[in-house]
């Protein structure tokens, strides 16, 4: 991929993801970011919200029928060039994961989204993320 080599096998480094939603009216891009020691976990699950039937602006809000664009990973450091851009700032993952939970707990309770594995699956680990019991402590 572009020559850059093989990940950096670095247990301290960031990875940020970059997700693209269209219909967001704030921002259309979010860069969220993550240690790269779950960098597996982070991806695989978001990438199996992405994919499913609950990534809809009705059902997900601004952040609905996001789209994963680009994962940087095992970075060392970042700088902001635009502190006046709020897209150019990451977003930390607690905080991406709390805003995707709050969403699906309010579907959940008023059950306009019925019960799948997958779905529970998914606000477990939105839930570890949002605590921060899912990032290992160092």
């Amino acid at each position: 991929m572009f020559g850059f080599g093989k990940k950096a096998k670095k247990p301290d480094g960031i990875d940020i993801l970059i997700i693209k939603a269209d219909e967001a009216k704030n921002r259309n891009i979010y860069q969220v970011a993550f240690p790269s020691i779950v960098a597996n976990d982070v991806l695989s699950m978001l990438q199996k919200l992405e994919k499913s039937k609950v990534n809809k602006p009705e059902l997900l809000g601004e952040i609905g029928g996001f789209r994963i664009i680009t994962h940087l990973e095992a970075l060392t450091s970042f700088d902001v060039l635009d502190d006046a851009d709020i897209e150019a700032h990451p977003v930390q993952i607690q905080d991406f994961a709390n805003t995707l939970l709050r969403r699906l707990e309010a579907l959940d309770e008023n059950g306009s989204i019925g019960d799948s594995d997958d779905l529970a699956f998914i606000m477990g680990e939105l839930t570890m993320l949002r605590d921060g019991s899912f990032v290992p402590q160092t």
